[in-house]
């Protein structure tokens, strides 16, 4: 068995099994009482990873018809921004209430960001 099978087989195997505990998990979130700022950033999370998981499908797709793939990753990319951008926006009113750690690694990595935006 090849290396890239082996992969593809634990990848459908974990899928498989996240699959069955969040149909799982949404029997019991029913019933729970739950912090809001959690629940928000469990369905940005799941938001993301499906629709990551969406592009990879589409991109199989579209390689299996022969059809043009280079639409696919801008998509994705376009998604990341989003998804950027909004984090940003939680992280910058939830400053105001708390100090966490990683801030100066947050700082340089926006800096970063920040450059590569400008043009550079």
């Amino acid at each position: 068995m090849t290396a890239s099978l082996l992969i593809t087989n634990n990848i459908e195997t974990r899928l498989k099994t996240s699959t069955a505990e969040l149909l799982d998990l949404e029997r019991t979130l029913m019933a729970a009482d739950i912090d809001s700022s959690v629940l928000r950033d469990f369905r940005d999370a799941v938001d993301y990873v499906r629709k990551s998981a969406w592009a990879v499908q589409e991109w199989q797709e579209r390689q299996t018809k022969d059809h043009d793939t280079s639409t696919v990753l801008p998509m994705l990319t376009f998604e990341r921004i989003r998804r950027a951008t909004e984090l940003c926006k939680r992280i910058a009113i939830e400053l105001d209430d708390c100090t966490a750690e990683g801030m100066k690694e947050l700082s340089e990595a926006v800096d970063v960001l920040r450059w590569r935006l400008s043009g550079h």
